[in-house]
């Protein structure tokens, strides 16, 4: 088995993905500051000299669980959206996939959005483009719809919405809704907050 000088990805080495996700779990709940790669080596069973094995240090294996996340971004949400021209279908893809992977891997996703201050620049500068994609992809959907049906501000839209389905790893545990309906009500909510309910509604049928 080959140790990786880069971050694995999802076609790589299976347990280094588990390794991303069963540390992620640690960094959610305790911040990267608090945790220690000794907490980490306990979270995911193996000794610290095995967990080396796999990742250079905490920096590395902080950019690496968020280069893990960014993959499934780019192939759960932002393809799918891609694949449509129409504006109003690409927003409701684009959220519809990202309340997905919030539900399902919430962990990665966190880590992603809430310890980027953590990075190191040039690690920084890299997943900041990546996730710059995902970002102007919503925002560009949003401002045709904005241009043809409202008046909203595209930026405080966008804003609003990624605020919204990021958020979601934080309450839906404690909803006694289905995966799907979650899906679908947040796909709704944010659709109807850029075209009304009857245009929304359409969108996500």
């Amino acid at each position: 088995m080959a140790s990786f000088p880069k971050p694995p990805t999802l076609n790589d080495d299976r347990r280094a993905v588990d390794i991303y996700r069963r540390a992620a779990v640690i960094l959610r709940e305790r911040g990267f500051d608090a945790t220690s790669m000794g907490d980490i080596a306990d979270a995911v069973d193996l000794t610290k000299g095995g967990l080396y094995y796999y990742i250079k240090g905490k920096q590395a294996l902080l950019f690496a669980i968020m280069c893990f996340a960014l993959e499934q971004v780019e192939n759960q949400v932002l393809k799918p959206a891609l694949e449509v021209d129409d504006a109003e279908t690409r927003v409701a893809r684009w959220v519809e996939g990202h309340t997905i992977l919030m539900l399902d891997d919430p962990a990665p996703m966190m880590v992603l959005y809430n310890e980027l201050e953590a990075l190191k620049p040039e690690h920084r500068l890299r997943v900041d483009e990546r996730l710059n994609v995902s970002t102007n992809t919503l925002r560009d959907a949003i401002e045709v719809l904005v241009a043809e049906r409202s008046t909203l501000d595209v930026d405080i839209a966008t804003g609003a919405i990624r605020t919204l389905v990021e958020g979601v790893a934080n309450w839906s545990g404690g909803v006694r809704a289905d995966h799907d309906a979650i899906v679908r009500q947040v796909t709704r909510m944010a659709m109807d907050a850029l075209l009304g309910h009857t245009e929304a509604a359409r969108a996500v049928a």
